[in-house]
């Protein structure tokens, strides 16, 4: 099989369809582990789609998008957060989406948005990054770990 090349750039308005397709199906995944954790917001594509139309104006975002010979396979959604005094955090970047078609996996396309993810975060000024992953995505915490990232918090939930 020939792969072919992939490059991370910023995302355009003409990939907002993609987009909140990728953000759709990374939101029902989440859903799928713990629908009572993870919120679905209708229309769902749509929706992803609008926000992210949103953040493409925004100074303090970058959306990535994987481009392999001109068809998005990916995607990483990074923003400065501020300080919280409530969660004793100093502002920082944050990777809040990263997300690889099916069809790309298994071929370093999640490692070059983490690469370039990880670049955005310096050229925000930031002397940090920070992600969560839902505890049932073992795969996922295997390659950010790769990536030099290390546990800091775990999330737990009571139903009431």
């Amino acid at each position: 099989m020939v792969e072919s090349r992939v490059i991370v750039r910023r995302a355009t308005a003409n990939d907002l369809p993609i987009l909140g397709s990728y953000g759709a199906k990374l939101a029902r995944q989440h859903d799928a582990y713990d629908s009572q954790r993870f919120k679905l917001f209708e229309p769902v594509e749509a929706t992803f789609a609008r926000f992210y139309g949103e953040q493409l104006s925004r100074e303090d975002a970058a959306i990535l998008v994987a481009d392999s010979e001109g068809k998005v396979v990916g995607y990483a959604f990074v923003r400065v957060e501020p300080e919280s005094f409530v969660d004793a955090l100093a502002a920082a970047v944050w990777i809040h989406d990263i997300y690889v078609d099916e069809s790309a996996r298994g071929r370093k396309v999640g490692a070059q948005l983490m690469d370039a993810a990880v670049k955005a975060a310096r050229e925000f000024g930031s002397s940090g990054v920070m992600l969560s992953v839902a505890a049932q995505n073992e795969g996922a915490r295997r390659v950010f770990e790769k990536h030099g990232f290390r546990l800091t918090m775990q999330e737990m939930r009571k139903e009431l």
